[in-house]
């Protein structure tokens, strides 16, 4: 299957939003009542396969691009697409 590297730049954000694009891709761990229950949020890339490069960089399955592109575009956030070349063998 084809996949997508998908390049986002967190630069100009500041601390709370780049959390809330974070949080939003990825999911995060929220404790409540002072830590006695915990619980796992679920982002958007819980729902597909993903590998995560770098600080700034995930790798997707092509026809799952348009939904990671548009959480990014939600936060205005500059995204370079570069598309994958399929595995030989």
């Amino acid at each position: 299957m084809a996949k997508s590297l998908l390049l986002y730049d967190l630069k100009n954000k500041n601390n709370v939003e780049k959390a809330h694009i974070v949080r939003s891709l990825f999911g995060y761990k929220d404790k409540s009542n002072m830590g006695k229950y915990s619980y796992q949020r679920k982002g958007l890339l819980s729902k597909f396969k993903y590998e995560k490069w770098d600080k700034s960089a995930i790798v997707v399955d092509t026809k799952d691009e348009m939904q990671v592109k548009k959480i990014l575009k939600k936060f205005e956030v500059d995204i370079l697409i570069m598309k994958l070349p399929k595995k030989k063998g």
